[in-house]
């Protein structure tokens, strides 16, 4: 897996999707990014890179990071910089990226 970059930019996408949950799931994801920022393998988040399997619509070379038991964020690496464009429930992680 190719490492995560040192800066993050969360997308417009992503400010709109986090802006749409519920007020508890958006203080612990601020609390997860936070602590990615630190640690961005910190087991809690099981990284890993996304399959282009072609079903899904997430772009090529994203990663996905568990949030809580019920959500999930996805980035993409830009040179420097993880552009954070995707958060959402599971269930909606599923669907986005062609799982289910």
């Amino acid at each position: 897996m190719a490492s995560p970059a040192r800066n993050n930019r969360r997308s417009k996408d992503y400010r709109e999707m986090f802006d749409r949950l519920p007020e508890r799931i958006q203080k612990l994801a601020l609390a997860a990014f936070k602590t990615f920022e630190q640690n961005p393998y910190h087991p809690a988040f099981s990284l890993h890179e996304l399959v282009d399997h072609g079903r899904g619509n997430h772009k090529h070379k994203s990663y996905s990071v568990y949030l809580t038991s019920g959500y999930r964020a996805i980035f993409c690496v830009d040179g420097d910089t993880n552009v954070w464009y995707w958060i959402g429930s599971h269930s909606d992680y599923n669907n986005f990226t062609g799982t289910r």
